[in-house]
Formats: structure tokens, C-alpha cells, sequence
């Protein structure tokens, strides 16, 4: 019998289940809803709950479970510091897991868990060294280096969306700065620099979306091409800027906006290697993320690889 894992997936909306093969492949999937009444706190004995209602759990057939949840991380991996979304502060999500079932729990940021995800099943397979970008509502990362997520002393590594951009404009943040990264290149940012160029220009479209501007793009629409540009040239700076730090391999780009594909991905290249570091230029890759919704979920289980030492996985060298 092959040794299973259960990911977990916190999110606003909803909390993804799967039960996982340590060779990566997905038996068995389900959710629920996520309850944040009551600042959450019902939230971890739910999860629990649902676990045991879907598989057996205090058998020997799971050795591990992995939880990804949309905030920080404590230093120690034994709670989650803050989770806006969830109503959740100094949460001791690991501790309740773990005491329930007796086996071991790893916790993961979840733009972190897409990252490994992405490095262990999807578009950066077999490397070990990566940027990973998530193009949404915000501007999310992680980045992995030798294997190993950067999470930082205060939890916050890979806070990609918080790279300042030097601008005449001001945008204000959701974190209360100005001029973050991801108030330009998500893709609520796409939607305000086009509003503000046709603006501009006395031009009403009415309403559109990310995809509506693409669409102009490929028309060859001149507002849409210079929103186009605003956006990869704040990213690519940025990118370049980690690239020139820690030398990854290649960079990964997912979220909604990167369903865009190479109308986005090849100007963002040509960005990125105007501000790289020339000893690096035209040695990485820019790929588009190829696991969509399992990234995270197959992320979340990844550490508990080198946990548990499962040697049919294709690398050991993880560590969290």
C-alpha cells in the first residue's frame, strides 16, 4: 500500500482537501466551506473534522498532513501568525493537527506552497532554485533557493507585491504603503493604469477586465500596449532585482493574469533582462505556471517529504 498525504488549503471561500500519493499523483479531493464567523476560531476542529470524515486518518495508510494558509508563519512552524481573511492571530493551527492525529503536520504560506508545488510537480520541475510570482487581485511569491523556502526572520519572505516602485504616482496599498509593486502589476492594477490612461485620453470603454485589455492588446489597441508595458516594466524591475540577489534559476508566473500567456510572459522577459545582471541574462527561463489550483495543495505536502524521508518522491532535499 502506498503511503498517502493529506494537503489542506485554506482559503476565503473555501478549504481544499487531497489526499496525495508521496510520488505526487492525486487520489482524492473534496472541501468545505471556510466558517470566519467568530474570528475563525472554529475553523482548525472543522478541519479536523472533515479530514476524518473523508479518510482514515488514524490509520497507517496517512503519514502526514500539510496545511497552507493565507498569512504568516511562525518562526518555529507551530502557528499562524496573522491571517487577515480567516480573522485568525497567534492561531496554534499545527498544535491542534497534530495532537488530534499523532502525525506530523507541516504549516506553509500559500503563495509558498505554490511555489514548491510548482518546483516539485509543475513548470520548474527538477530545479531548485526559483522565483514564483502570483498575478492576482495582489501581487503574491515565493522563493526557493537551494530547495528550501525563504520565509525570512519576521515570516514575510517573498513579499514580492510589497517591492517599492519608483513612480511620480500614488497608489495607495492594502499594507498602507505607497507605490507597492502589486498596486501596478496585479491585476487590479492593470484595471487602474488603463482606467487612468483612457481617462486621460476622454475615452469610456465601460466596464472591462484584465481579459478585455489583453483582447485590445491583440487588436493592437495603443492604450492597451502602453498598459502592457507600465505593468511588465515595474514587475520585470522587481524580478530582476531578486534575480540579481539570490541567481535562480527561472522564474515561474502564475495567478489569473498569467492565463494572458506570452502576450504578458515575452514583454516581461524583454523587462527583465534590461534591468538583470548581465552574467545572468539569457541563462533562466520565464515559464508560465503549469499545476493552476494544485500548486498550493501539492505544495502543502511537499515538506513532509524530508519529514517523513518518503523515498519514492523525486527529492529529498527540501526542508522547511
Amino acid at each position: 500500500m502506498q503511503k498517502k498525504l493529506v494537503g489542506v488549503d485554506i482559503g476565503g471561500t473555501t478549504v481544499k482537501f487531497a489526499l496525495i500519493n508521496v510520488d505526487g499523483s492525486v487520489e482524492k479531493k473534496w472541501h468545505i466551506k471556510t466558517d470566519t464567523s467568530q474570528h475563525g476560531e472554529r475553523m482548525p476542529y472543522q478541519i479536523v473534522k472533515s479530514m476524518t470524515e473523508n479518510t482514515d486518518m488514524y490509520g497507517d495508510e496517512v503519514i502526514g498532513i500539510g496545511v497552507g494558509v493565507p498569512g504568516q508563519i511562525s518562526a518555529d512552524g507551530k502557528s499562524v501568525v496573522r491571517a487577515v481573511n480567516l480573522g485568525w492571530h497567534n492561531v496554534p493551527l499545527k498544535v491542534v493537527i497534530e495532537s488530534e492525529f499523532n502525525k506530523p503536520v507541516v504549516l506553509v504560506n500559500d503563495a509558498n506552497a505554490a511555489a514548491l508545488g510548482e518546483m516539485w510537480q509543475g513548470a520548474a520541475k527538477g530545479k531548485s532554485n526559483l522565483i514564483f510570482v502570483i498575478l492576482g487581485t495582489g501581487v503574491g511569491g515565493g522563493i526557493i533557493v537551494d530547495g528550501k523556502v525563504l520565509n525570512g526572520v519576521h515570516s514575510s519572505g517573498g513579499e514580492i507585491g510589497h517591492i517599492p516602485v519608483n513612480t511620480t504616482e500614488q497608489r495607495v496599498c492594502g499594507c498602507g504603503n505607497v507605490n507597492c509593486l502589486e498596486t501596478f502589476s496585479s491585476a487590479t492594477g492593470v484595471i487602474k493604469t488603463a482606467k487612468k490612461l483612457l481617462d486621460e485620453t476622454g475615452v469610456d470603454r465601460g466596464s472591462f477586465d484584465t481579459k478585455d485589455v489583453f483582447s485590445w492588446l491583440d487588436q493592437g489597441d495603443p492604450i492597451a500596449e502602453q498598459v502592457v508595458s507600465l505593468t511588465v516594466k515595474y514587475l520585470g524591475q522587481a524580478i530582476a532585482g531578486i534575480m540579481n540577489t539570490v541567481d535562480a534559476e527561472g522564474v515561474v508566473v502564475g495567478g489569473g493574469l498569467s492565463e494572458a500567456g506570452d502576450p504578458l510572459l515575452e514583454p516581461l522577459r524583454k523587462s527583465i533582462d534590461k534591468y538583470i545582471f548581465p552574467q545572468i541574462k539569457n541563462r533562466y527561463f520565464v515559464r508560465k505556471a503549469a499545476l493552476g489550483n494544485d500548486a498550493g495543495i501539492l505544495g502543502d505536502v511537499y515538506p513532509l517529504l524530508k519529514v517523513i524521508g518518503a523515498k519514492s518522491a523525486d527529492s529529498l532535499s527540501v526542508s522547511y
